[in-house]
């Protein structure tokens, strides 16, 4: 068996073997730490979505959020920029699609994004739906600060983003300041005034880890598996090799089945 082992064909198929057994390693390796990353938010959320807010300051936002800072809730005055609406898309809730609504508010010596909630679409996803509004004048907010997401590199008619990039908004509003970081609205006083066209405040984001973890054991049990195939493909073809030199009298024989209507003819 070492012998035939040692061939050339069987040596790559080997090489194969290794080769299919550091890429389930690297596999599993990589679903790990989604699942790690996942794990993380999950974790952030927990911990500060409900927790009581905080008084919001520049250097909340100065530089980037870390992952288990995500979803800070803070509480700020501020002057909406009305009249500046961008337009999110393909957003769904409850199993629709439409946008969420980003409008930039004065607070504090900087301008940033607050998500105001979602708008189911309209006639098409190139037609940006009607908003309500934001409250005119000073306004207290209660919301949960988050990073930026990153950008699509998509170019959609204005006032629409393919996603909640700081870099993609500031080209439609200038104003924005240079931090990478916007706000989802949870309250605001004084409410925006009731019109034809409302927006549903987001949801609390899901708190699932998702299969990662499930996927990384699978891909490391995978790993001996190319291994495995090959040294039993090695044995059998020993085996056959073995047998063909041995000649068809070292076969073994099978022993004759007797019938019960044969013992009776005897």
């Amino acid at each position: 068996m070492l012998r035939l082992w040692l061939t050339r064909r069987w040596l790559l198929w080997t090489l194969v073997g290794v080769l299919f057994g550091v890429a389930c390693f690297y596999l599993g390796l990589w679903q790990w730490h989604r699942h790690v990353e996942q794990r993380t938010k999950v974790d952030a959320i927990a911990r500060n979505y409900g927790a009581t807010p905080v008084n919001f300051e520049p250097a909340l936002v100065e530089s980037p959020l870390p992952a288990e800072r995500q979803w800070t809730r803070v509480t700020l005055t501020g002057t909406y920029a009305v009249g500046s609406d961008l337009l999110v898309r393909n957003r769904t809730l409850d199993s629709t699609v439409g946008f969420e609504v980003l409008t930039p508010m004065e607070t504090g010596g900087l301008t940033l994004l607050v998500d105001r909630g979602w708008v189911p679409n309209a006639a098409d996803a190139e037609t940006s739906p009607p908003v309500d509004p934001a409250p005119s004048g000073p306004v207290q907010v209660t919301g949960w600060l988050r990073t930026g997401e990153v950008s699509l590199g998509r170019d959609l008619p204005r006032p629409q983003l393919a996603s909640v990039n700081i870099d993609d908004a500031r080209t439609q509003v200038p104003s924005l300041s240079r931090v990478d970081a916007y706000l989802v609205l949870g309250a605001q006083q004084p409410a925006a005034a009731a019109g034809d066209h409302p927006l549903r405040l987001l949801p609390k984001p899901e708190e699932d880890l998702g299969p990662h973890q499930a996927y990384a054991y699978q891909w490391w049990l995978f790993m001996p598996g190319g291994l495995v195939f090959i040294i039993f493909a090695i044995r059998r073809e020993a085996a056959a090799t073995r047998l063909d030199a041995a000649g068809p009298q070292a076969a073994p024989v099978r022993a004759k089945k007797v019938r019960i209507w044969d013992e009776e003819d005897a």
